[in-house]
């Protein structure tokens, strides 16, 4: 089957699973592996109420918690979350999914 067939039969389906629409943003972020002591700094590319895409070398693997502290106007907001997909490459990173907000708001 042709690669374009398969992305018109996917993408349709794909758009209706994420609850919120993300929107480009570039916010510092500090993060770690649940229960790590080793901090790694990064920055989002989009983001909603719902998760993030963090650009990263070394990104989590799939389904991993994670602790996320945006930095964000209304000063730092601290998360947990859990990697929903990774991106290897020069543009690689991760999509992670907010399970819990701990302290601020993303508001």
């Amino acid at each position: 089957m042709f690669p374009a067939t398969l992305l018109r039969r996917v993408l349709p389906t794909f758009a209706w699973r994420r609850g919120h629409s993300r929107i480009p943003a570039v916010v510092p972020v500090v993060w770690r592996h649940f229960g790590s002591t080793l901090h790694r700094v990064s920055t989002t590319e989009d983001l909603c109420p719902g998760g993030a895409f963090v650009r990263t070398a070394d990104p989590g693997a799939v389904n991993s918690p994670l602790v996320l502290k945006l930095a964000t106007l209304r000063g730092p907001v601290e998360v947990h979350a859990r990697v929903a997909w990774v991106q290897r490459g020069a543009t690689g990173g991760m999509g992670v999914r907010f399970t819990r907000t701990l302290a601020g708001d993303l508001t």
